[in-house]
């Protein structure tokens, strides 16, 4: 048993590890980009953006893959509906992506003879569906992280679930602040202070990114704690035992 959980941990921190080298790169292409052009870098040739968007999903799927085969090994030590949540997240996140292929490839946003843009008929349905899965994906992230710091004892899971949602309400409200600048300067026509207007738009341009850093480090590290797995036997699983 102990051997299977030193190789879940090995996998999770394997999958953490490619999530939080992804969301590094991105953040330092536009330092580098700043520092040496004063201006964020960019991929302007055609078929490196086509090579680069290859590489990306080549480690998403990497990623994938190593932390589905560490949370079946946890999952079956435990118990737990882990593996099966996060096989259902990424069986919606293919089916979506393919799907907004298909109708982007029947219906091209081409602009009309009224210079707008045709409709897609099945704009309205697509919606829908993207937020029931959205909401599937949040609640079984939610489950499975919660499951994880439940059957290993690492808190660190639980802090990594929290800090995201403290991260994401931030970037929420740094977004509303720069709104905030636009919408007094229209209605004023008065600068706002410098200073202030710099550190919203450097919030909003870096805090993304450090955001995706630090939770992917918390992430890394409540993978590096994992030394056992609590089975946890239901009613039903005990009435089965017997």
């Amino acid at each position: 048993m102990q051997f299977i959980v030193s190789q879940a941990r090995k996998e999770g921190m394997i999958s953490t590890g490619i999530d939080l080298f992804l969301a590094a790169l991105p953040a330092v292409f536009i330092i580098v980009g700043y520092v040496s052009f004063s201006e964020p870098w960019r991929l302007d040739d055609e078929m490196i953006n086509y090579i680069a968007s290859g590489i990306l999903i080549a480690f998403i799927c990497v990623s994938a893959f190593f932390r589905l085969q560490a949370l079946r090994k946890i999952s079956a030590l435990s118990g737990i509906k882990a593996a099966t949540l996060y096989r259902n997240c990424i069986i919606i996140c293919v089916c979506f992506f393919a799907l907004a292929l298909v109708l982007n490839y029947l219906y091209p946003r081409e602009p009309d003879a009224d210079g707008g843009q045709s409709d897609n008929p099945f704009a309205a349905i697509f919606g829908l569906a993207l937020f029931v899965g959205v909401i599937y994906i949040i609640v079984a992230w939610f489950r499975i992280n919660f499951s994880l710091a439940r059957v290993s004892g690492v808190s660190t899971f639980r802090t990594y679930v929290w800090l995201c949602v403290g991260l994401f309400v931030l970037n929420i409200l740094c977004n509303v602040a720069l709104y905030g600048l636009f919408a007094y300067k229209l209605q004023t026509g008065a600068e706002p202070a410098s200073a202030l207007v710099i550190v919203v738009v450097l919030s909003k341009m870096l805090l993304p990114f450090a955001a995706l850093i630090i939770t992917g480090s918390v992430h890394l590290l409540a993978w590096s704690k994992i030394e056992w797995i609590r089975a946890e036997v239901s009613f039903l699983n005990f009435i089965n035992l017997l």
